[in-house]
């Protein structure tokens, strides 16, 4: 089952990369006269102008939850690093604080990504969407594959007996939340 945790590694890894990608890169709109702009500075041929913090709302909050999403995508590549050599650090699983950093990460990238196209208007005869748009949107569905692929690993790195589907499926009953249906014989919790 190594090759599902090789797998989940490459897929975070390349998740995270295009997030930074796109974080990083001014190239969200492109302009027809060779200009172009991104989250943090907009550039017009050899003369970039910064923007600072003087923006409209909705580029802080893609400016906030990508970070976030930047953030919790390295808590994910690193867990998964190191679910090659340990199972737990302490009392917490390695495995499960991959998976749950990874939906994480991918939620944040979508709430980034639908806040800049919900309030971005292009005009399309002026200027169209950029390299950089596109690649903070594909690493959205990245991270799910990430979070999935790490959820179908075994949670230790010599258990090899159980099918990927079957952990998949276990991991996921884990997840579930409780129907809140009062368990017979069970005392009820304040």
């Amino acid at each position: 089952m190594q090759y599902l945790r090789i797998t989940a590694c490459f897929f975070s890894f390349l998740s995270l990369f295009l997030l930074i990608t796109a974080l990083a890169s001014d190239y969200w709109i492109a302009a027809i006269d060779s200009s172009n702009s991104g989250l943090w500075k907009d550039c017009d041929f050899s003369m970039c102008i910064e923007y600072g913090m003087n923006v409209k709302a909705f580029i802080h909050a893609t400016r906030a939850f990508l970070l976030m999403g930047m953030v919790a995508g390295a808590v994910s590549f690193f867990a998964l690093c190191a679910s090659f050599s340990h199972a737990h650090i302490g009392s917490i699983s390695i495995k499960h604080l991959a998976v749950s950093a990874s939906f994480v990460a991918g939620v944040c990238s979508m709430i980034a990504m639908s806040t800049f196209t919900g309030k971005y208007r292009v005009k399309p005869s002026l200027a169209w969407i950029g390299w950089s748009f596109g690649i903070g949107w594909a690493s959205f569905p990245l991270f799910l594959i990430t979070g999935v692929l790490a959820c179908m690993t075994p949670s230790s790195p010599t258990e090899t007996r159980t099918s990927g589907w079957s952990l998949f499926l276990n991991c996921l009953g884990r997840f579930q939340l409780h129907s809140g249906r009062k368990k017979k014989g069970s005392t009820p919790t304040v």
